[in-house]
C-alpha cells in the first residue's frame, strides 16, 4: 500500500512539475467528530473525537484547478467492546493524500471549492507496545471557501469527511499488551470535521 501511494504521489508530481504551477504552503486546524464502529464479526466500539492538523503543498494548474499532497493526523482516544471485555487506548490517525481541488469564484477575493482526495491511512494505538500499524486505503471528500485578500495570503473555511476503508478491526488493538488480538473482523471508519486553514503561495 505504501509503494502504491508513493507511486502515485511521484505521477501527479511529475505532472505538476511539467505545467509549471504555482505553489501554496497548505495547513490544517480542524475538529474531528467521533464515529462510532460496528466490525464485520459484530462487535463494537468508537473512535473519539479531538483537533486534527496537518499540512501539505498545492500545485495550481490553472486559476480553478490544482493538485495537492497532503498530510493530516488525529491523535484521540478509542475503545472496542467485546463480549466479555471493553479494551480502550489512544488512537492515531494519519493520513497520506493525493487530491484534486476545483475552485468556483464568487468574486476577485472569494472562491467556493470542492476537494477529492486518495491515498493512505494508516492507523495505531501508541499505548499498545504489540500493535502495528494498520495501512488502508483511504479516502476524502472537503468542501469549502477561500478567502484571498493578496495573491500571497488566502484563508479557507472547510467541512471535511475522510474515510480509512476497513481499517478497525483486526491488526488495531486497543488497551495495553494486546488485549484486542483476538478481533479479526473490519469495518469501516468515517470522520467528518470542520476546520479552516492559514496558507501562503511560495512560487
Amino acid at each position: 500500500m505504501r509503494i502504491t501511494f508513493v507511486l502515485i504521489a511521484f505521477i501527479g508530481i511529475i505532472f505538476t512539475s511539467q505545467a509549471q504551477p504555482t505553489v501554496t504552503l497548505l495547513t490544517f486546524e480542524s475538529y474531528s467528530f467521533s464515529d462510532r464502529v460496528t466490525t464485520s464479526d459484530g462487535y463494537e466500539g468508537e473512535i473519539g473525537d479531538g483537533f486534527q492538523w496537518g499540512g501539505g503543498l498545492e500545485f495550481g494548474l490553472q486559476e480553478t484547478m490544482a493538485v495537492e499532497l497532503i498530510y493530516q493526523r488525529l491523535n484521540t482516544e478509542g475503545y472496542l467492546q467485546r463480549p466479555l471485555s471493553i479494551d480502550r487506548g489512544s488512537v492515531a490517525v494519519n493520513y497520506f493524500m493525493l487530491g484534486g481541488t476545483r475552485y468556483m469564484p464568487v468574486s476577485e477575493t472569494v472562491s467556493g471549492f470542492g476537494t477529492v482526495d486518495l491515498g493512505l491511512g494508516v492507523l495505531g494505538s501508541p499505548d499498545n507496545s504489540s500493535d502495528g500499524n494498520v495501512e488502508k486505503f483511504a479516502w476524502g471528500l472537503r468542501l469549502g471557501v477561500r478567502i484571498a485578500p493578496s495573491e500571497k495570503v488566502s484563508i479557507r473555511l472547510h467541512g471535511q469527511l475522510m474515510s480509512a476503508v476497513q481499517a478497525v478491526g483486526g491488526g488495531l488493538y486497543f488497551g495495553t499488551g494486546g488485549a484486542g488480538a483476538g478481533v479479526t473482523g473490519f469495518s469501516t471508519f468515517y470522520q467528518f470535521n470542520l476546520g479552516g486553514s492559514v496558507n501562503i503561495r511560495i512560487k
